[in-house]
């Protein structure tokens, strides 16, 4: 909690400073807009996103993305059958699923230029808008006793009353009951800031470092569990690679 907020008190520092003016002036290209797609590795899973930048001014660029990642519970630990040497492993207690799509709106100001830092361009990156997470249900191979066969498997869905854990093989395919969750809405905030370093003006090689905060409705069920809340926070490392265009 303590890094979040350092994240983010760092990032609203910085769009201050560059609201009152960019700390290092430079000669530039002019680019009216850019795009950069992401590889986002958190605090709790990882996944991908795509930004699309349009330039305010020459150091200022209001920015649009939208963002898919998977999450995990802080809790969970990965077990496996005793019985059944080739298993899968599967969380035990685990309910659903958690994937998150996040479509947002933000603003990206730059207050340390290339020509400042030996080429190094360092921005603040901030983001508010709609985060819904999607809850698909966890399908586990279990056994089953049948007079005639003895002992067989078949495959359902996780249900904590009925399920114990010596019943359990393995996890069943992720995309069993893909089609089967369900959708609970909410917001989210992000601030980060975006080191770019890439030695043609035109293409973008950047990392990113930051933090989010996804706030829901009401609490999303991953595990069986009373642990289960209606936020996530997070601290994200996400490598940025794009283009800028003049026109």
């Amino acid at each position: 909690m303590r890094k979040v907020l350092i994240i983010l008190v760092l990032t609203i520092c910085a769009q201050t400073l560059s609201a009152q003016g960019t700390v290092f002036e430079e000669k530039r290209t002019i680019y009216k807009r850019e795009q950069t797609f992401g590889i986002v590795v958190h605090t709790r899973g990882w996944g991908a996103n795509y930004r699309y930048g349009k330039y305010t001014s020459g150091f200022t660029r209001r920015i649009y993305e939208v963002e898919m990642v998977g999450m995990k519970h802080p809790k969970e630990i990965k077990s496996f059958s005793s019985i059944f040497d080739n298993s899968n492993g599967y969380i035990f207690g685990q309910l659903n699923s958690i994937i998150i799509l996040r479509g947002s709106i933000g603003s990206h100001k730059t207050f340390i230029s290339k020509q400042s830092v030996r080429g190094i361009a360092i921005s603040s990156i901030v983001n508010v808008g709609v985060s819904i997470a999607y809850a698909k249900p966890v399908y586990l191979e279990v056994i089953k006793l049948d007079s005639l066969d003895g002992i067989t498997s078949d495959i359902e869905k996780y249900d904590p009353d009925v399920h114990s854990q010596g019943d359990i093989i393995g996890k069943a395919s992720w995309f069993r009951g893909l089609f089967g969750g369900k959708f609970y809405p909410g917001v989210f905030l992000k601030g980060g800031l975006n080191f770019e370093s890439s030695r043609d003006p035109s293409r973008i090689n950047a990392i990113e470092v930051g933090a989010v905060l996804d706030v829901y409705f009401q609490k999303v069920p991953m595990m069986a569990n009373e642990f289960n809340k209606p936020y996530f926070f997070n601290l994200y490392v996400s490598l940025r690679f794009g283009s800028k265009k003049t026109e």
